[in-house]
């Protein structure tokens, strides 16, 4: 039969953000002492193999708010989860100033430059990996991803069937590894002790090892899905001219001249680079996608349409 025991209390202290609700030590529960798995223990505990028993997480390093209960966000600063003056909500509004409604309905300190969705950029920006990314640094056409990879809606997409491995916080869906949107609401819900709650989606740690074909690192030490063009595609991305190699910039791309009057123009594209074979009427070369795009994001299709490869399907 399980037994339990009961774990002491850490005392409160008050800090400027909030009160902590537990740091470098223990938090009182009840924990169950025999299990088989995780799924034998409480949310906030796990199974240790060899001893059988449910053991409690070292509070004392919470990496994302997701590793907070609701109602308390994670000071990265010394990895302790903190109770605002008010602690949950439904918007930003319901916070106190300097504070945002999350992904978990809890207030937290305001992030800036950090997203959801795209409506919570500004500027025409996409949230790509969390982050408002402006447009410019976004894909429109495959020829711009990876090899294996199709632009999707600003994004770089892996193309997968029901064999493959989809880069952490993604899963197989229409035929493309899209995220995992609503997967966890704390790290409790995630499938390993090797993944936390980052923003709803559960992600592998970077120090855990990213598969490097098809994820990046990101800044706070999360394994992310590529989804920004593959610096090493043919059409670099810049914002001035001198970014570029004896080509110019249009629109944040890399482009060559031609000569629509000349008696073969194409064949001037072609000899730069076979993925860009066409004189355009602006006497710019280009793939054949994009002289045939009907897209640049997702808001220029119909409602239900999403923006691929150029083309609205």
């Amino acid at each position: 039969m399980a037994t339990s025991r009961a774990i002491s209390l850490l005392p409160l202290v008050l800090l400027f953000g909030g009160c902590p609700i537990y740091g470098s030590g223990p938090v009182e529960r009840e924990v169950q002492v025999s299990c088989q798995s995780d799924f034998d223990c409480p949310g906030d505990t796990y199974c240790n193999a060899e001893s059988n028993a449910c053991v409690a997480y070292d509070f004392g390093i919470c990496l994302t708010d997701g590793d907070c209960p609701v109602g308390s966000y994670c000071e990265r600063t010394d990895g302790g989860c903190y109770i605002p003056a008010i602690a949950e909500c439904g918007a930003d509004g319901d916070c106190t100033s300097g504070f945002e409604c999350d992904f978990r309905d809890s207030c937290r300190p305001e992030t800036f430059g950090t997203c959801l969705i795209d409506g919570d950029c500004a500027g025409g920006d996409l949230c790509i990996a969390n982050l408002c990314t402006p447009l410019a640094e976004t894909c429109q056409f495959d020829f711009q991803c990876a090899a294996g990879f199709t632009c999707a809606n600003n994004r770089c997409l892996l193309l997968c069937g029901p064999d493959t491995h989809c880069p952490t916080g993604t899963s197989c869906q229409d035929s493309l590894c899209q995220t995992n949107v609503g997967e966890c609401i704390d790290s409790s819900e995630c499938p390993d002790l090797t993944t936390n709650c980052v923003e709803g989606t559960c992600l592998r740690r970077c120090d855990e090892g990213c598969d490097g074909a098809t994820e990046v690192c990101d800044a706070e030490g999360f394994c992310r899905p590529r989804t920004l063009p593959d610096p090493n595609a043919p059409t670099p991305f810049c914002r001035t001219d001198a970014d570029c190699d004896g080509t110019i910039c249009v629109e944040g791309v890399c482009r060559t001249e031609c000569d629509i009057t000349a008696p073969a123009p194409d064949d001037i594209c072609a000899s730069y680079d076979g993925q860009v074979p066409l004189c355009g009427p602006d006497n710019l070369c280009y793939a054949e996608s994009e002289l045939m795009s009907d897209c640049r994001i997702q808001s220029d299709c119909e409602s239900g349409q999403d923006c691929i490869d150029g083309s609205c399907r």
